[in-house]
């Protein structure tokens, strides 16, 4: 295995540990961490929040809430899954390394949501364990993309040189 491979194992091991951390936070302490987000995007997106009725108010702010905590498992498992491809270089196909990241990170998502159902206040969320499934495939597909572009460009300017 090398540095890099090793760097990365670190790295992911690492962002388990700021979910698992995340994740141990008790229901209030959870809420408090978004909504600073969620006011955060209500006092740019809608500055005039305030004004409206009440329920709309509520509405919205659950609306906002409800993308912001989805939108974190996704990119955290995405995060993870990009970390895990970089673990996994060893694996010199790179569809079966990122199945691995993906399969790593799906497997992450299902202990972390069994974990949450032990602290006060959260819950074992199957739609939780998709979104992060499909947050950490997201990113590696992009990953992949990104990867077969460098190399039709560098198999070009190659093959301009020669």
């Amino acid at each position: 295995m090398t540095r890099r491979c090793i760097i990365f194992a670190v790295l992911a091991v690492l962002w388990c540990g700021t979910i698992f951390m995340l994740s141990g936070e008790k229901a209030e302490e959870s809420s408090e961490t978004s909504g600073f987000f969620v006011d955060l995007v209500c006092d740019i997106f809608v500055p005039d929040l305030d004004e409206l009725p009440e329920d709309r108010q509520a509405e919205i702010k659950d609306n906002i809430t409800f993308v912001i905590r989805k939108g974190a498992h996704f990119t955290a498992y995405g995060i993870l899954g990009a970390l895990s491809f970089g673990a996994f270089g060893f694996i010199k196909r790179r569809k079966l390394r990122a199945a691995a990241a993906v399969g790593i990170a799906a497997l992450y998502s299902v202990s972390d949501e069994i974990h949450q159902s032990f602290v006060g206040g959260r819950s074992c969320e199957v739609r939780d364990m998709l979104i992060d499934t499909c947050g950490a495939l997201t990113f590696l597909l992009i990953i992949l993309l990104i990867i077969r572009i460098t190399d039709k460009k560098r198999t070009k300017s190659e093959a301009a040189g020669t």
